[in-house]
């Protein structure tokens, strides 16, 4: 990779964070870090990563709200959001989440083999 890509993983669920994002950060991406929406809200403006993994099961503000707040600030509005969630949807509603604030949906049951190849895919 030449300039580093940045992602923000935010998931209140430490053993994600420390398994998934040392994957990325194995892979070569630069990885932030939020516990919960207000802090990766709060990391997104002041740091503008390349993308955000947002899990959606989290105590207030759960995922929707953070991906929906993100998407109306002038600041944070361009970077896009992937669901990294264990929620199965259906098309229908993977299609309205996407054309609203999401840009992709990972499912936390993939590998973290698996995810790196997705989000190089995902940030071309």
């Amino acid at each position: 990779m030449g300039k580093a890509v940045h992602i923000l993983l935010i998931d209140n669920d430490e053993a994600i964070r420390r398994l998934f994002g040392g994957k990325l950060a194995s892979a070569g991406f630069e990885m932030l870090y939020a516990e919960d929406g207000n802090e990766g809200r709060e990391i997104a403006r002041r740091m503008q990563p390349d993308l955000i993994l947002l899990d959606i099961r989290m105590p207030d503000p759960d995922g929707y709200t953070v991906a929906r707040r993100l998407k109306g600030e002038r600041k944070t509005a361009h970077i896009p959001i992937v669901f990294f969630t264990n929620e199965d949807f259906t098309p229908e509603a993977e299609k309205m989440l996407k054309e609203a604030w999401i840009t992709d949906y990972i499912h936390k049951s993939i590998t973290p083999s698996e995810l790196v190849k997705r989000i190089k895919r995902i940030i071309g």
